[in-house]
C-alpha cells in the first residue's frame, strides 16, 4: 500500500511539474511578444465622404485619447492556444478548425476561428497567472495599433498605410500556393509571413478576422466618449475587427471595417492587450 501511494504521488508531482513548465512557457512567450504602445490622441473612423465609408458602421469620425498600453505583436497561434487548452484540459481548437474548414492548420497559423469567449478565456487566464492586466484589445485600442499609432490617412494596416497584393497583404496565389492548401481560399497565411507596421505589430490585417473586447452597437461612434472608450455598456454580438484572405474586396481589407458577430459562434481570431502605462523596464511577470 505504501509503495502504491508513494508511486502514485511520483506520478503527480511529475505531472504537476510538467504543467507548470508548460504554464510558464505559454507566459513567457506571451510576455516576450508585446510590443508597448505610446498613447495619444487620434480621430478614429475614416473621412466622411470617403470610400471607407461605405463598408461599417463606422460613422461619425470622433476623437479618441488612449493610455499607453501594450498589444501582442502576433495573433495567438495554434501552438499558443493549443498549449493553453492542454494546460487547462480543453479541447483542442485546431481539430475544431480543420473539421470546420477542411484544411491542415499549421502551428503557426492563427488560431480561429474561435468564440469571443475562448479569446476572452485565455487573455483572462494569462492575467490570472501573471498577475498583470491581461485582456482583448478594445475596439479603438486595436484601430490605434492598427494604423500605427493613429497616423491619419493610413487606411491599412501594413507597413506602409496601403495595400499592395503580393507584397504587404496576401494575393489570391499566395493564398492559394502556401504550404497546406488545397485551394481553399479561406486558408490564413501563416502568422509573421506579413511585413509589420511601424510599430512593430504583424498581421493587424492579411491574417484573420480579430475579435476586440466592446459590444457591438451600430450608432456608437456618435456617442463614443473620447477617454479609453470601452464600448456599450451590454449588446448581443461583439465586435470584429480587421480582414482576412476570404474576407472579401479590396475595401473591406482596411482600418476602419467593422462588424457585430454573436460571441458565441467560432468566427474571429484574436490577439492579447496588457492594460498598463507602465514602460517596458518595469513591467514584470508574477508567475502563480
Amino acid at each position: 500500500m505504501f509503495t502504491l501511494i508513494l508511486v502514485t504521488s511520483c506520478i503527480a508531482l511529475t505531472g504537476c511539474g510538467h504543467k507548470q513548465k508548460m504554464t510558464q512557457q505559454l507566459i513567457t512567450q506571451a510576455r516576450q511578444d508585446m510590443v508597448f504602445v505610446k498613447g495619444g490622441s487620434f480621430i478614429m473612423g475614416p473621412k466622411p465622404g470617403s470610400k471607407w465609408m461605405q463598408y461599417g458602421a463606422n460613422s461619425p469620425q470622433h476623437k479618441v485619447t488612449l493610455d499607453s498600453f501594450y498589444i501582442s505583436k502576433y495573433n495567438v497561434s495554434f501552438a499558443k492556444l493549443n498549449l493553453y487548452t492542454t494546460i487547462n484540459h480543453l479541447s483542442e481548437i485546431q481539430k475544431e478548425a480543420q473539421q470546420l474548414h477542411l484544411y491542415s492548420a499549421s502551428p503557426n497559423d492563427p488560431a480561429g476561428p474561435v468564440t469571443w469567449y475562448q479569446a476572452h478565456n485565455y487573455c483572462h487566464w494569462l492575467a490570472k497567472k501573471t498577475g498583470l492586466p491581461y485582456d482583448l484589445p478594445t475596439e479603438a485600442q486595436w484601430e490605434y495599433a492598427a494604423r500605427a499609432g493613429g497616423k491619419p490617412n493610413w487606411p491599412f494596416a501594413t507597413n506602409n498605410g496601403q495595400l499592395e497584393l503580393g507584397k504587404n497583404f496576401p494575393s489570391e496565389y499566395m493564398i492559394k500556393h502556401q504550404k497546406g492548401n488545397s485551394g481553399h481560399d479561406l486558408l490564413p497565411m501563416p502568422i509573421g509571413s506579413l511585413p509589420r507596421n511601424p510599430l512593430g505589430i504583424y498581421g493587424m490585417d492579411g491574417e484573420i478576422v480579430l475579435w476586440v473586447k466592446d459590444w457591438y452597437s451600430e450608432d456608437y461612434y456618435a456617442h463614443s466618449p473620447e477617454l479609453n472608450p470601452q464600448g456599450p455598456k451590454s449588446g448581443t454580438k461583439r465586435v470584429v475587427r480587421s480582414g482576412g484572405p476570404g474576407v472579401g474586396t479590396f475595401y473591406e481589407n482596411n482600418n476602419y471595417g467593422r462588424a457585430g458577430q454573436p460571441p458565441h459562434e467560432i468566427n474571429a481570431g484574436f490577439r492579447c492587450v496588457i492594460n498598463s502605462s507602465l514602460p517596458p523596464n518595469q513591467l514584470g511577470i508574477t508567475a502563480k
